[in-house]
């Protein structure tokens, strides 16, 4: 469009002097257009197809950065930059419900190129549904990125998705408040659910925040089902309030609204880098966390292919990848935004400004959980459902009842407290079933129905043994 415009304005401009300038005819006038016209509709096409459409969850300091970034690779690779159009739903959650349903009404293209950031079990949904287009990158770039890293696939085996950096799940926690509290630090999920604890936990909604979904996803493995039930049923009774974006809860966090919460490095990092390890920390839980590639796919039509092509490559380029991991304001580095990622190519790691320093490398840590990363992919939608009818929608009563439930030594109300509707063979039936809108919405009521009379039950219950 802004190709079209630019013709028809040069053009007319063209003509306006050439009429002031007497000894010229009007025929030599039109033969100067007709000779200038081809080489402003090849400037139109080309300015035309220099754009890229993104749907990601990365936040203004990824994309501003990024963006730049690209554009200064692009030009000095290609002679032209790109305009980026970025959209977002408010999460990862929330763009994959978007791009699905743009694909259920138009099947062919949405008019978005590429999908980018969210970790991978969205490529893996994407992909099964046939809404991602294979792309193989040079094979120089390639070999630079190992296959996994602490047991999670890197890329996709048949180069339908990449991992562009790696991330991890932990919990932020605000030093100078956990001491004037005389709180412990935390060091494992079940920390967060101590009874002490109450009400100065963070946290936030998983059924907008790709990244909050995965520390869940992470509590369901580590733990096992039922377990990990009684884990994130404890943490949500000690949560002060839940947020809809991860980044909120790392902010009120630093701000010391709550004292700990459940965060992703990058938000983790940013806090720190901002007031201080002296006054913020971020543990990885040993032996119960995953490091998970941030990935990016091509989606399906993509009406600017070569250039989303480019944009995958460019990011996993040397310059792509290590602008991640440095300051702002450092040669290589991000401009305005510290980005406070971990690179997924180890030979970053090895750079100067990079290995000499105390910035973690993930490819070295240990003990992470054998983590199953098709069923998390599988169980994604109905997960987050589960904790929003048991947990989220009714938070105020749940809360109420844990602090009677901490309290108590009768173990039948602790039993009724931490029970759920669903047994752990039965999740299979739930996701094959989980997209018939009239199925989800029958086991969504029965759910919150089921947390409303438990609650009931332990409060009338709590009366009678009183």
């Amino acid at each position: 469009m802004r190709g079209s415009f630019l013709l028809l304005a040069t053009c007319h401009l063209l003509f306006a002097i050439c009429q002031k300038e007497e000894k010229l005819s009007i025929i030599n006038t039109m033969k100067k257009l007709l000779v200038l016209l081809p080489l402003f509709i090849i400037v139109s096409v080309v300015r035309a197809g220099e754009k890229l459409v993104i749907i990601s969850p990365h936040w203004e300091g990824v994309r501003i950065e990024i963006e730049d970034a690209f554009n200064q690779w692009h030009i000095k690779n290609y002679g032209t930059p790109v305009e980026i159009e970025w959209i977002d739903q408010g999460g990862t959650s929330d763009d994959l419900k978007f791009v699905e349903s743009l694909f259920n009404k138009t099947p062919d293209s949405i008019g978005i190129d590429l999908f980018f950031g969210g970790g991978i079990s969205p490529y893996i949904t994407l992909k099964e549904k046939g809404l991602l287009q294979r792309y193989k990158i040079p094979e120089e770039l390639l070999k630079k990125v190992p296959p996994r890293c602490a047991g999670i696939p890197n890329y996709d085996k048949d180069f339908y998705w990449y991992g562009v950096i790696l991330s991890g799940f932990g919990i932020l926690y605000n030093r100078k408040v956990l001491d004037y509290l005389s709180l412990p630090y935390p060091k494992t999920w079940e920390s967060l659910g101590n009874p002490q604890y109450y009400s100065w936990v963070g946290n936030g909604d998983p059924r907008h925040s790709g990244s909050l979904h995965m520390m869940y996803e992470i509590i369901l493995q580590a733990y096992g089902w039922e377990k990990g039930w009684e884990v994130i049923f404890s943490i949500a009774g000690n949560t002060k309030t839940f947020t809809a974006s991860a980044s909120s809860v790392a902010k009120n966090t630093s701000l010391g609204e709550v004292a700990a919460s459940l965060c992703i490095d990058s938000y983790a990092l940013a806090q720190i880098e901002v007031n201080g390890p002296e006054n913020m920390g971020f543990i990885l839980p040993e032996n119960l966390t995953v490091i998970n590639p941030d990935a990016i796919g091509i989606l399906k039509g993509a009406p600017n292919l070569k250039i989303a092509q480019r944009f995958i490559n460019y990011l996993l380029s040397y310059e792509g990848q290590i602008i991640w991991m440095k300051k702002k304001g450092t040669e290589g580095g991000p401009k305005k935004y510290s980005l406070n990622r971990f690179s997924i190519r180890p030979d970053i790691y090895e750079d100067p400004s990079i290995k000499n320093t105390e910035i973690f490398n993930p490819y070295k840590l240990k003990g992470a959980i054998n983590y199953d990363f098709d069923l998390a992919s599988k169980r994604w939608n109905f997960i987050n459902d589960m904790i929003g009818a048991l947990v989220i929608d009714h938070h105020q009563k749940l809360k109420k009842i844990w602090s009677i439930i901490s309290e108590t030594d009768n173990e039948n109300l602790k039993k009724l407290f931490f029970s759920v509707p669903v047994e752990e063979k039965m999740q299979k039936f739930l996701w094959e079933n989980w997209n018939n809108p009239v199925f989800r919405n029958h086991y969504i009521n029965e759910w919150s129905n089921f947390s409303r009379e438990k609650f009931r039950s332990i409060e009338n219950l709590t009366k009678i043994y009183r």
